[in-house]
């Protein structure tokens, strides 16, 4: 996701400059691009579907650099947290096991 949207936004950028070079309106430019963020926008969310624990567990696992305890164990904070919560991940030195620390409210 990060490098798609470095890509994303050095294309948009550079087609933006382009169009100023050739002496498109600025503002017609802005236009363009919150419309076109628009129709992108409506079909992600038509693309959409709910993720699995087990499915959010894969890709933590990778994340984790193929740790599937690790992996199993943020897929477990995410279904505890929920899909607006929040989720902090803190490395240590030297520890044996994992450890999750839950807080309520906003900090």
């Amino acid at each position: 996701g990060t490098t798609t949207c470095s890509i994303l936004t050095a294309k948009v950028i550079e087609e933006v400059s382009r169009a100023k070079a050739a002496g498109s309106d600025i503002v017609s430019i802005r236009n363009g691009i919150l419309k076109a963020k628009d129709a992108v926008l409506s079909s992600l969310m038509s693309m959409r579907r709910e993720v699995e624990e087990d499915e959010i567990a894969q890709v933590a696992t990778i994340s984790a650099n193929g740790d599937k305890n690790i992996g199993s164990k943020i897929a477990q904070c995410v279904k505890e947290v929920g899909r607006d919560g929040v989720i902090t991940v803190e490395e240590s030195k030297g520890f044996k096991d994992l450890e999750v620390e839950k807080r309520m409210g906003m900090q």
